[in-house]
């Protein structure tokens, strides 16, 4: 009886344990905004192609991005990779801002909700972590350009 107990008591001090903490994420780079973005790499999967929905296999990782323009507020996106093609679905977002959840989303895993990734962006970051199965290299410090930045070059033509 008492390794029936003792089981149970592990089992329930399991559950209640806290979920990974901001130190677990892996830092891949910010833009010149200072937004960065690091990925949990405990949540990547290979899943498999979909009957009826896609028909290419893909590379799922959570990725949370953050940034000094909203200091209290954090995005935390799960987005699935087809790899070969470079593009990207996003499967749940949820933003909280002040420790309260503001914005909370899922999409479809269907074939025609694949964009393509940005080159130089921050999930263009995360696409190549992910699509290296987590062997890439990570730099201290990668700068991708912010969307203020590039807009600001196709409007003065620099």
């Amino acid at each position: 009886m008492r390794g029936v107990s003792a089981a149970l008591v592990a089992l329930s001090s399991a559950a209640l344990s806290a979920p990974p903490t901001a130190e677990a994420n892996l830092r891949l780079g910010e833009n010149a905004n200072g937004r960065e973005i690091l990925v949990d790499p405990t949540t990547m999967k290979n899943l498999p192609p979909v009957r009826g929905a896609r028909t290419f296999a893909v590379t799922q990782i959570y990725v949370v991005m953050q940034g000094p323009s909203a200091k209290d507020s954090t995005e935390r996106v799960r987005y699935n990779f087809n790899c070969a093609a470079r593009t990207a679905a996003t499967i749940t977002y949820y933003r909280t801002l002040k420790g309260q959840r503001t914005h909370d989303w899922r999409g479809a895993d269907i074939k025609m909700k694949y964009y393509p990734v940005e080159r130089g962006g921050l999930v263009e970051l995360a696409l190549g972590y992910a699509c290296s199965g987590g062997k890439m290299p990570l730099p201290d410090k990668r700068t991708a350009p912010s969307r203020s930045e590039e807009g600001s070059r196709d409007a003065d033509g620099g």
